[in-house]
């Protein structure tokens, strides 16, 4: 067509960019609906001033072809979805969903300069044809609003940035080889399985700013290095800080170079430390690393702790013992199963639990919060429910050494009762230990606690019935282990 017309379409969002919008009825289910509603309604037309001119001659033009839909794809939904009006957002946007998918992977070009070739591969080529014949311009918005800590609305600045160029494919490869290695614990399938995302979406993160506290960037001092980027191997100054601080190193004296001996062992003599100090920084740095765990939310899985695996394994490229070897994600923490927040008056800092319910009946119940991804529930009910936990089995053993001191606990040959008491006390210490290095706590604390007293009160009921005391060995046993 010669001339085409803009089109008043309900769908679409007037915020972004500058509302108007390519039509593509052969495709977008909305378009499609959009033009035959315009077409067949004459009082629809007449309300926002479109003549018959501006929709009637206009036929759906084919663009892409997919296969088990042909080139009207868009029609095809419609038809099957029985959407007669734009008013049916549900099933239009099923439509959209399926149909977008499958044209984007599976759609074969039938008009224009990339004909024959599938729309993932034309997408590309099309839009740096269209910029280079200036047709176009790159254009960059949020996925979604974002508000500012002021409660403004963001927009995109398009400015010069620096980049780290996360998605090289060799350095993706080098981390992803080194998560699915035996040399890395994720300890859950579902951490390791964000990772996998993480690597797949980050390719370019913009790494500086103009603004805000932060480090310089060496090369370019009007640059900022951002927070998340600027916080992926801090763990290794950990391992040094103290010592610096002992040794009053001055901040001037902390050169490139210094740091070079200390993490990667090159040898410089123009370096205004000691190299006593030295030494002992260096050797304070290999005994911490690598590190064994990190622990975070699990909302800085795709930014914060991906960097972290990518940086470490740059720095320390030529070292793989030094990378590090797992890392463990929990959710944010909620306070008898609402969001803890001051205004609702269940904000709890760790020593107001501690001095509440004491150090051990918060651990109990912190224990009990949950170990997977989701977020865990602080319940003061587990926590008051440990106080009397902890105090009645703490006067039961109080009673057992009262009943050893006084003679009343059996010597000499086990029966078979307390071979397996003893036996079942063995399966559990190696059961706990097996849920507490996968940090799995809440399975831990019923195999260790809740496990062991019924295993103890199986045999106490034994005792009881058979009027048989306790085996001394077996009562320290089970108490030691306890």
């Amino acid at each position: 067509y010669e001339r085409v017309y803009t089109l008043p379409l309900l769908t679409i969002s007037m915020s972004k960019g500058t509302g108007v919008v390519t039509s593509v009825p052969s495709d977008a289910p909305d378009d499609y609906v959009a033009l035959k509603e315009f077409k067949e309604k004459p009082l629809w037309r007449e309300k926002f001033g479109i003549t018959d001119e501006m929709v009637i001659p206009f036929d759906v033009v084919p663009v892409v072809f997919i296969d088990g839909y042909g080139d009207k794809s868009a029609e095809v939904m419609c038809e099957k979805l029985d959407i007669k009006s734009t008013k049916d957002t549900e099933k239009l946007k099923q439509a959209k969903d399926e149909v977008y998918l499958k044209g984007f992977y599976e759609g074969v070009m039938v008009v224009g300069e990339c004909v024959g070739m599938k729309v993932c591969d034309a997408k590309p080529i099309v839009r740096q044809n269209m910029i280079s014949r200036n047709e176009a311009i790159p254009y960059f918005e949020p996925e979604s609003t974002v508000i500012s800590r002021s409660g403004d609305e963001c927009i995109v600045a398009l400015t010069d940035q620096w980049y780290l160029i996360y998605g090289d494919s060799d350095w993706k490869k080098a981390v992803y080889d080194h998560i699915h290695s035996e040399n890395f614990n994720s300890y859950n399938g579902k951490i390791l399985e964000q990772l996998d995302f993480a690597l797949d979406w980050l390719k370019e993160w913009a790494c500086s700013r103009q603004f805000g506290l932060g480090t310089l960037l060496p090369w370019d001092k009007q640059w900022v290095i951002e927070s998340l980027s600027d916080s992926t191997i801090y763990m290794s100054f950990y391992t040094i800080s103290h010592i610096l601080t002992a040794e009053n190193v001055s901040v001037d004296d902390l050169t490139d170079e210094v740091f070079d001996y200390i993490y990667l062992g090159k040898e410089n003599s123009n370096l205004t430390i000691s190299k006593d100090i030295l030494d002992k920084l260096r050797l304070e740095f290999l005994y911490w690393y690598p590190m064994d765990l990190r622990v975070s939310a699990k909302d800085l899985i795709p930014n914060h702790l991906t960097m972290c695996l990518y940086n470490h394994l740059e720095i320390w490229k030529d070292n793989p013992e030094l990378w590090p070897r797992g890392i463990y994600c929990n959710g944010q923490i909620m306070i008898d199963a609402e969001k803890m927040s001051k205004s609702k008056g269940n904000f709890l800092l760790l020593v107001d639990c501690v001095e509440e319910f004491s150090a051990d009946a918060t651990r109990f119940a912190l224990a009990d919060s949950g170990d997977s991804l989701e977020d865990a529930n602080f319940d003061r009910s587990v926590a008051n429910q440990a106080i009397t936990y902890l105090f009645v089995e703490e006067d039961w053993i109080k009673s057992i050494i009262e009943e050893k001191n006084t003679g009343k606990l059996r010597t000499g040959e086990k029966t078979f009762m307390d071979k397996t008491l003893s036996n079942e006390i063995n399966f559990l210490v190696e059961s706990t230990k097996i849920e507490f290095e996968k940090l799995c706590f809440r399975e831990g604390l019923h195999r260790c606690w809740f496990d062991m007293i019924i295993a103890r009160d199986i045999y106490r009921d034994w005792s009881n019935r058979s009027d048989i005391p306790w085996h001394v060995d077996v009562a320290f046993e089970f108490i030691n282990a306890f």
